[in-house]
């Protein structure tokens, strides 16, 4: 069974991305991704099955290894997408073809990790904010975006692309250590 499915975009088939510093209390869905000269991109459609966030998290080494990304930024990276791909697969139906998409973008700065899906199963307010943000110590679920802002130094966001279709982002700065490992 194929988990991943890769296409190649060519760098100038890209928009240049905004960049707006994230701001204490933005909303992440107001933030804008990260101005780029992108250098290098690879999308991919994460097809849903078990060992899909696994595969993902493998293609994605995969792919910043050939690039010459950095071990920390590698570690950091992964986690990102492992995080954005398990809440796409928990919250969120498939895109296109039954599958999440996934792109990485590198530029001078960093990497940008986009996953985007077919729109929410559930409340938009999951995604709107990390629900351990809040006061709530007791709760099992609801840490991963907080892991998210933490990892891309604040630099993440969501984007609103259809009716209920959406995509979430994060930026990974390059040699910006950020939490133990």
């Amino acid at each position: 069974m194929t988990v991943i499915t890769r296409a190649r975009v060519h760098s100038d088939a890209l928009p240049s991305w905004q960049l707006e510093a994230p701001g204490a209390g933005m909303a992440p869905a107001l933030r804008k991704r990260p101005r780029m000269r992108v250098r290098r991109v690879e999308v991919m459609g994460v097809a849903l099955s078990l060992e899909a966030v696994r595969a993902g998290r493998h293609a994605v080494s995969k792919v910043l290894s050939r690039w010459g990304v950095g071990s920390e930024e590698v570690f950091r990276v992964e986690l990102i997408v492992s995080e954005l791909l398990t809440n796409a697969f928990q919250h969120a139906l498939p895109g296109p073809g039954g599958k999440i998409g996934l792109l990485l973008a590198q530029d001078c700065g960093g990497v940008l990790i986009e996953v985007e899906d077919g729109g929410s199963k559930c409340s938009e307010a999951v995604v709107a904010r990390p629900a351990g943000s809040e006061d709530d110590d007791e709760s099992e679920h609801g840490r991963g975006l907080l892991l998210v802002e933490e990892l891309g130094g604040g630099c993440w966001g969501r984007r609103q692309l259809g009716a209920a279709h959406h995509a979430v982002w994060a930026y990974v700065a390059a040699g910006e250590s950020r939490g133990a490992r």
